[in-house]
């Protein structure tokens, strides 16, 4: 028995229907597997705000920077001033460390100034921090 408008047209909707259908289950799995990603995008990002904060110092010419973010995706940080401006409460991970090689890192007063900038820039406590020399002149 044929349907009327099941032609050679209805099947083409029904086909197409089921691709979308699919694309959709399949495009759920694989976005799960690819939301480890966005940390280390965050981290990197971060990393390079740090970076550019550092070698806007006078006496740092050089540096590498290393942080490390909170692997539990449900907390959420409370971000404060700084390079993001205002108060605000956010669901981005919250930095768990951070350290800064730096030229001019062995001079102690440089040491304390890089390490309370980053505190105040990131919200962070300077226990977290670690700045150390670069030997690279």
């Amino acid at each position: 028995m044929k349907l009327p408008g099941w032609g050679r047209n209805g099947w083409i909707l029904v086909l197409l229907a089921a691709m979308g259908i699919l694309l959709f289950v399949l495009g759920g799995v694989l976005g799960k597997e690819n939301r480890g990603t966005a940390g280390s995008d965050y981290a990197g990002y971060l990393e390079d705000r740090v970076r550019e904060l550092c070698m806007s110092i006078d006496g740092v010419r050089e540096a590498d920077v290393f942080l490390t973010l909170c692997e539990d995706p449900e907390v959420k940080a409370a971000v404060s001033g700084g390079m993001f401006g205002g108060e605000k409460t956010s669901s981005v991970p919250a930095v768990r460390g951070i350290a800064v090689v730096c030229t001019g890192g062995d001079s102690p007063t440089l040491r304390e100034t890089v390490t309370r900038l980053i505190s105040a820039a990131l919200g962070i406590p300077t226990n977290r921090i670690r700045v150390e020399g670069s030997e690279r002149k």
